[in-house]
């Protein structure tokens, strides 16, 4: 079968899923009972991601593979696997290429290397999916062919380039190659699938994606390189009280520019030291590592290269890093939308983008902000800023920490337990959040479904966390005897209420917040009394929403009725993502950060509040 012979599996087995890559397994059942999958449904799966990939930006779909990499193959007939490598020819419209048998450890895999198509791809008779991060959705042929179009018309990368093949980098295109698993293919060839070149006859003509990814100099692109300026204070002054320092230019191809400026920001940096386990201080860096390096990663993948006027500046002030980077955001991304932290995958230089992660320098799963976010507050960090204004991209990183009494005294209670950064991380999102899983642990800390599951498990050994098994729903909770720290908290909050009391303010103005919050009807209460300390997401977001379809309410308002002890949170993780999912409106639409801001129910998926069980319990 075509492919085939040039296609290195050994690099996608360890890859988890994302927007070029899926995996599915073809048996089914209990581990003690597998079975091969209904060829039919494979069949109809095998159409799906074809065209799901072939409508993106292309990809890789391999079969024989389960959920935790391990490899199982197939137990078809020779006949029925030749049908299912035919389904791309024989389902979609237009026909897509065939997929190809792999060996590996003795196992058949199927695999099929998906090109972007130029025009939307149908399953014929069963619409256009379209692969969006690590899903599929379905999608309609006209907004396919507006992407197609907008990336054919707008996208600078795909602009023909005045440079030839010898003028390119060996070096890194070898690089590129090998992570792509296709080192078998010439470096033209590779060009070629990348969609970083054209043949026309004979003729290879390059794109301005390859010129900016493997020429050696770019002299076309003279602010394609990033400036770095470290800043003496927190303001930057000019005249006789100038206190900027602009350190050399970093210039070249993409790759080059990016770890050269990696290593020379990571030499400005400071350690100071921080609050760690235990109570204890330790010297840290004053910018989580992934943080810092996404930022840079995400201006120099997604800015306007059509821009020439200005590059990519990275500023160091004392309390601050600001990266900003030339054009608007991209087509149909919007800072609330990116401030949701849900995966996000779009970009304007996708050919790019695809290359960066062959490169190593990215993954395709659209984690890169989230995982941010993430890494600033297990460090007690602010949340990162994001700007867009005056066609310009700026994210600021703030380097003093915000520690809450409650977050204190959860790092005290730790003793002196030696713990990695990660096993820190599992524990912090388990008290902050109640619980914490697979998924969350992996979004959250970088890593793959088995490493998460090795912190998971090492942490329930050590009896830090409890497994609450649920099957593929099982997650980890902090153990009961961490519940002492509520007391802690009542301890806390009664000295705050001995400093209201020690102000003087009249009770009547003090009491007229717990007054709002008090006006609950009886079922109201008991919604709010059933959902326990550690409410799940779904079940949280329910309240909030039956809540507020009686009357809009303000987030530290909701908050106190809730019982939940950070607004900034629960605003960030329930409200503004139930907001873009269309559950909550906002009172003042037209300013998200109005004082007055408060939250109400559209109706459009409020359901009853209780559910009688067979035992005649009450449950959400």
């Amino acid at each position: 079968m075509s492919g085939g012979g040039r296609f290195e599996v050994d690099v996608y087995l360890g890859r988890s899923e994302g927007q070029h890559f899926e995996r599915k397994s073809l048996f089914e059942g209990s581990p003690k009972d597998k079975r091969p999958r209904d060829r039919t449904s494979v069949r109809d799966q095998i159409a799906l991601q074809v065209a799901a990939l072939a409508n993106a930006e292309g990809g890789v779909l391999l079969l024989g593979v389960e959920d935790d990499g391990s490899l199982t193959g197939h137990g078809y007939p020779a006949r029925a696997v030749d049908t299912m490598l035919e389904v791309p020819g024989a389902r979609l419209d237009p026909p897509q290429p065939s997929g190809f048998r792999v060996m590996v450890e003795g196992h058949e895999l199927l695999a099929f290397e998906v090109p972007m198509a130029s025009t939307p791809v149908q399953v014929v008779g069963d619409g256009y999916p379209l692969r969006m991060g690590d899903q599929t959705v379905q999608a309609k042929f006209e907004q396919i062919q507006t992407l197609k179009l907008r990336g054919l018309l707008e996208s600078f990368e795909a602009r023909e380039s005045r440079c030839e093949l010898p003028d390119l980098d060996p070096e890194l295109l070898e690089r590129a190659q090998s992570g792509a698993g296709l080192s078998a293919l010439t470096p033209a060839e590779y060009l070629v699938r990348r969609r970083l070149a054209d043949l026309r006859g004979p003729t290879l003509v390059l794109r301005q994606a390859a010129e900016l990814l493997f020429h050696r100099q770019l002299p076309d692109h003279p602010n394609a390189g990033v400036r770095i300026f470290r800043v003496i204070g927190t303001e930057r002054r000019t005249g006789l009280d100038h206190n900027v320092e602009e350190l050399p230019r970093v210039e070249g191809a993409l790759p080059r520019v990016l770890g050269e400026t990696y290593r020379t920001i990571k030499q400005l940096l400071r350690r100071p030291s921080r609050l760690a386990p235990g109570g204890r201080f330790r010297q840290t860096w004053e910018y989580p590592d992934f943080s810092w390096r996404e930022a840079i990663l995400n201006a120099a993948a997604h800015r306007d290269y059509a821009i020439d006027g200005r590059g990519i500046e990275v500023w160091l002030f004392d309390d601050r890093m600001e990266v900003t980077s030339p054009g608007d955001l991209a087509p149909g991304v919007s800072i609330e939308r990116l401030l949701t932290l849900e995966r996000v995958h779009a970009s304007r230089n996708p050919r790019l983008v695809r290359t960066l992660v062959d490169l190593g320098f990215m993954r395709d799963q659209g984690e890169g902000l989230p995982r941010m976010f993430a890494e600033m507050e297990g460090l007690f960090l602010p949340r990162p800023e994001l700007e867009a204004h005056n066609h310009e991209v700026r994210l600021t990183l703030r380097n003093t920490p915000i520690i809450t009494d409650e977050d204190r005294a959860f790092v005290v209670s730790l003793g002196d337990q030696e713990l990695t950064p990660k096993e820190f991380r599992a524990l912090l999102e388990a008290h902050r959040s109640g619980r914490v899983d697979n998924a969350e642990l992996r979004l959250i800390s970088g890593l793959d479904t088995l490493g998460a599951s090795a912190v998971l498990r090492k942490l329930r050994d050590r009896h830090l966390l409890d497994l609450h098994a649920a099957g593929g729903a099982s997650y980890y909770t902090l153990p009961d005897d961490r519940a002492e720290l509520d007391s802690d908290r009542g301890e806390l909050e009664a000295d705050r209420g001995e400093l209201e009391a020690d102000r003087g303010e009249p009770e009547a103005d003090a009491g007229e917040p717990e007054a709002d919050a008090g006006e609950l009807s009886e079922s109201e209460r008991r919604l709010v009394s059933g959902l326990g300390t550690r409410p799940r997401k779904e079940k949280l977001r329910r309240a909030i929403e039956t809540l507020a379809s009686r009357r809009p309410w303000r987030p530290a308002d909701l908050a106190r009725v809730l019982n939940r002890q950070n607004v900034e949170k629960l605003t960030e993780r329930h409200l503004k993502p139930m907001v873009h999912d269309g559950q909550l409106s906002r009172t003042h639409p037209e300013n998200p950060t109005h004082p007055e801001q408060a939250y109400f129910s559209t109706g459009s998926s409020v359901g009853p509040l209780f559910a009688e069980t067979s035992e005649g319990e009450e449950e959400l």
